[in-house]
């Protein structure tokens, strides 16, 4: 056993296979004698988190395994926890996050530039700047419509 005193944990897990809830098992769980605490632990789990889809009782070995990130496999043992791939609407939203944090920073920079530009009275450069910022705008709607157009595309696409 590593990490740890105890030689048992009742742990909770969510329909994920992630660890939602622990509690040391002070007994050893394998002798006849304690089935009753072990029911006692089970329940005071269930108690704690309602939405547990597992309860059982872990070595402490498995529970460290758990503590460092795995997740609890369909076999009933830890494993590697490997993420999802992002649905369609995630990527979306990314896409439009990066795009909008572009924008604001690019907005940011030509207001900048204007307020100079007007402050200094150089009419060429402001109207200049005007110019870039209604550039700008259509490059942002573009891009906007392109990803909301992706997303339309993707969701057509799982429906079929």
């Amino acid at each position: 056993m590593a990490n740890t005193n105890v030689d048992y944990y009742c742990a909770a897990f969510d329909a994920n296979g992630k660890r939602i809830y622990s509690d040391i098992c002070d007994f050893d769980p394998t002798k006849d004698k304690n089935a009753d605490k072990v029911q006692v632990l089970k329940d005071k789990a269930q108690k704690a988190v309602s939405d547990a889809a597992t309860i059982e009782i872990i070595t402490a070995e498995d529970f460290c395994e758990y503590l460092n990130g795995k997740i609890r496999g369909s076999d009933g043992k830890p494993t590697e926890y490997i993420p999802p791939e992002p649905t369609a609407e995630e990527k979306a939203a990314s896409k439009q996050a990066s795009l909008d944090a572009e924008y604001t920073a690019a907005q940011q920079e030509l207001g900048q530039s204007l307020l100079v530009a007007n402050l200094n009275g150089d009419t060429d450069a402001a109207a200049s700047i005007q110019g870039e910022f209604a550039s700008l705008n259509t490059y942002y709607k573009e891009q906007s419509d392109a990803i909301a157009a992706e997303l339309t595309a993707a969701a057509e696409g799982s429906d079929k």
